[in-house]
């Protein structure tokens, strides 16, 4: 009985010295504590005010473009995927340099694809491209215009390369079935996958279908990628949330509490002759 009366009375004991402690230095723990967390929101809300800089907030923003497919008999003919090549030549570094020269939206066209800043991606199925993009808020009005610059400049590629096969396929067939008749011919193109792997394919096409379908197309045709859809703008204010502060605040704590307990430590170190000596052997007991 007397032994748990001694054990309950240390536990009583030492609480009252951890509470102690924390009487002791509690100009340091509250004083600390207060000056992060007002350093925090003067951080998040306040400096923002008076130093732009700071007032960073990211754009994430995407665009849907719709392509137009090529007839079924050019595309066997010629193997040429609208989509792909649109997908290649806008995420070129190169190209997105050239069409961000006047706006400087990416300081690294490179880094932004390999990052992730500004990526494209395609759906065969829908004959769509999705246009992803990270970027300040306060230059969406150049990315806006450079997207429209980055349209236009990919049009002009896709019309360039499609369209000068489409012409050399349309004469070629026009030239058999004016000599011979409508004729099924065997055409092989090389096509290559995204792990750089070259597939041959053999196709059997007809040059009287190929003639008509592509005459169709050229009726029709207007541009192969269309006007950019807004899909979503979604704005991150980044630092600036109030989860920030209150973590700080909690952080801070928990710091100028512990050192507290570590400044009382070093203050009966220096009270108690026998601290070192015991510390030493502690040192020594626990190698």
């Amino acid at each position: 009985m007397t032994e748990q009366y001694e054990n309950n009375n240390e536990d009583e004991i030492s609480l009252i010295d951890l509470f102690a402690v924390l009487v002791r230095y509690r100009k340091l723990v509250v004083i600390g504590t207060l000056a992060v967390a007002l350093a925090a929101f003067a951080w998040l809300f306040v400096l923002p005010k008076f130093v732009p800089s700071l007032n960073k907030k990211t754009l994430t923003i995407s665009y849907a473009l719709k392509t137009e497919r090529l007839p079924a008999s050019v595309f066997n003919a010629t193997g040429y995927d609208v989509i792909k090549s649109a997908v290649d030549y806008m995420q070129d570094p190169a190209v997105i340099s050239e069409c961000q020269r006047d706006f400087h939206i990416f300081e690294n066209a490179e880094q932004a694809v390999l990052g992730g800043t500004f990526s494209v991606q395609s759906s065969n199925a829908s004959d769509r491209i999705t246009l992803l993009c990270k970027i300040p808020a306060e230059k969406e009005n150049e990315l806006n215009a450079f997207i429209l610059e980055l349209l236009k400049s990919t049009n002009s590629y896709i019309e360039d390369s499609a369209m000068q096969r489409i012409n050399s396929l349309e004469e070629n067939a026009d030239k058999i079935i004016e000599q011979y008749g409508n004729l099924s011919l065997p055409v092989v193109w090389r096509e290559e996958n995204k792990k750089s792997e070259i597939k041959t394919i053999s196709v059997s096409v007809n040059c009287l279908e190929i003639s008509s379908d592509i005459k169709t197309f050229k009726a029709s045709h207007d541009k192969f990628v269309s006007a950019p859809i807004l899909l979503s703008s979604v704005v991150d204010s980044g630092k600036r949330t109030i989860k920030f502060i209150i973590v700080a605040t909690f952080a801070a704590f928990f710091i100028f509490v512990f050192t507290a307990f570590l400044l009382n430590a070093i203050e009966n170190i220096k009270n108690d002759e026998n601290a070192v000596s015991l510390i030493k052997k502690a040192w020594d007991e626990g190698k």
